[in-house]
């Protein structure tokens, strides 16, 4: 058998696996409580059963509004929609578009790889990147990062290729798939600076006389400005955001005077992106092989990556806020494979110049080689490890779920409901998104987040007098108000209660204390 018929099948075998992983985790209902999967969620359902204009997406923690709100292109949401209006209502359908997405998104990686890679070295950064614990999250996740993800990996890839063999075709794709992207997740925006940089290394500073580059920056900006200024307009009319304009992101003095930023970027970065002990081959491959095409890429692409991050590290330092590290997987991958190549380099040199070298020095040399591919494999294994434990805690419902379920009955009046959000602002005083809204979703109402910092309740009772028939409250939110849980519990009735949260009927006062 030959080694290309080899490798076919190795890629073949890989790859069928990477579907069935991702496709194991495609039937989950959204029994986590994910504040971004039950707003994509609540989304999708008002698009198919309430209004299907696109302009227009939709929240449920709207109060009495209509719920118009500010976030990305709505097109994954959307296309949920279709399916739920075709086939009726079932929250599969969301994680069966990011699976199919998924798809794409290792297909173009693989070929990204290959453009750069020899076959083995690519089936390796191919395997660190499809087993990462984040993209195989965001693979199945009610999120827009599957659908992002494609477009941005499509987007480098043809912007590449066309830069080694100038076809136009090529530009044209990557100017579609890049603007597809940005409007996905407009985060997806720092490859400009990627891109710009190969521009001028390319072309020097006759690129901006090249009219080809002018029309992809429009093709790309373009569409992107565009719905960036209706939806600041959505916000503005109707004040919901999905944690754009109502959430502080960017980098401010405290940054160098505060480590936690860069202590949380780098944090995600070492346990989410690479996976602990790929660190070593990293650093292998950064050393050895700076000079090669694959290695200078993946480190401008990754620095790129970074400067986003920097500039958002109120978010990109966050635990919650890891899958934003989605973006330097790629990369990362890139130059993971690149060690592989690197060590193979290494011990054809060692083996060449063996009798020119001291016996200590060759002893190293391939000690070193063994340590960097016991490190390759211990990383994969680490990923493949880190993912079986987030596909099977993912499939236990949260108790928050389980409690939603159970008193779903004891709404029995149709209604609006108030529910616990977060802070209101973080720790420096930064305005945050507050908004919870996993319990809307779950039971399927509509009404009013209230903030912690401004929970009280008069706040309460002013939502009963707009129409709340009903008040979620969760009692790590309520009791950071000294107070608040016990005027609750003495103004209205209690219907269910747990450790974590109660349901109060805001048309009932509590019952008078036992003498």
């Amino acid at each position: 058998m030959s080694r290309i018929t080899i490798g076919k099948i190795m890629v073949s075998l890989l790859f069928g696996g990477l579907i069935l992983l991702r496709f194991a985790d495609a039937f989950r209902p959204l029994n986590i409580a994910s504040w971004r999967e039950c707003d994509l969620g609540s989304i999708a359902r008002n698009f198919a059963f309430e209004d299907a204009d696109p302009l227009y997406p939709r929240v449920d923690w709207r109060g009495d509004g209509p719920g118009f709100a500010e976030m990305e292109l709505p097109l994954y949401p959307y296309l949920t929609s279709i399916t739920y209006r075709l086939f009726g209502f079932d929250d599969h359908y969301g994680r069966l578009w990011s699976f199919i997405f998924s798809i794409g998104s290792l297909i173009f990686f693989y070929k990204l790889a290959r453009q750069y890679l020899d076959p083995l070295p690519a089936i390796v950064a191919f395997s660190f990147f499809g087993l990462n614990p984040l993209v195989v999250e965001v693979a199945t996740a009610v999120q827009p990062e599957g659908l992002m993800l494609m477009f941005y990996l499509g987007g480098v890839l043809f912007f590449l290729r066309w830069l080694r063999e100038d076809r136009r075709a090529d530009l044209a794709l990557a100017a579609v798939m890049t603007a597809m992207s940005l409007l996905a997740k407009a985060s997806s925006a720092h490859i400009g600076l990627f891109f710009g940089i190969l521009l001028f290394e390319k072309f020097g500073w006759s690129v901006f006389r090249r009219v080809d580059v002018y029309l992809f920056g429009l093709v790309t900006l373009v569409p992107a400005i565009l719905w960036t200024t209706h939806a600041k307009g959505l916000y503005s009319t109707y004040g919901n955001s999905l944690g754009v304009s109502n959430e502080h992101h960017w980098i401010g003095w405290d940054f160098f005077t505060d480590s936690e930023f860069m202590a949380g970027i780098l944090r995600s970065e070492f346990f989410y992106v690479w996976a602990g002990f790929g660190i070593v081959a990293l650093a292998f491959a950064v050393v050895r092989g700076y000079s090669g095409r694959p290695v200078r890429l993946s480190l401008l692409w990754l620095a790129s990556v970074f400067v986003f991050y920097l500039l958002a590290a109120r978010t990109t330092s966050q635990e919650w806020a890891s899958y934003y590290h989605v973006f330097s997987i790629a990369p990362v991958s890139l130059l993971f494979g690149s060690s592989l190549a690197r060590v193979r380099d290494h011990l054809r040199e060692t083996a060449d110049k063996f009798s020119l070298r001291p016996l200590a020095a060759n002893i190293f040399r391939a000690s070193l080689a063994i340590v960097v591919v016991i490190c390759v494999l211990a990383s994969l294994a680490v990923e493949g490890v880190q993912a079986r434990r987030a596909l099977l805690n993912r499939r236990v419902p949260e108790p928050a779920f389980i409690w939603a379920e159970k008193v779903r009955p004891l709404l029995d009046r149709d209604g609006l409901i108030v529910v616990s959000g977060g802070n209101c602002h973080d720790k420096r005083g930064h305005q945050l998104a507050y908004n919870a809204s996993y319990f809307f979703y779950w039971l399927e109402r509509r009404g009013w987040n209230t903030c912690v910092e401004r929970q009280s309740v008069a706040v309460i009772r002013s939502f009963a007098e707009r129409g709340a028939e009903y008040f979620v409250a969760q009692h790590s939110m309520t009791q950071q108000t000294a107070g608040f849980d016990a005027a609750v519990r003495r103004e209205y009735a209690l219907l269910d209660e747990t450790p974590e949260f109660s349901l109060y009927d805001l048309r009932r006062p509590a019952a008078p204390d036992r003498p």
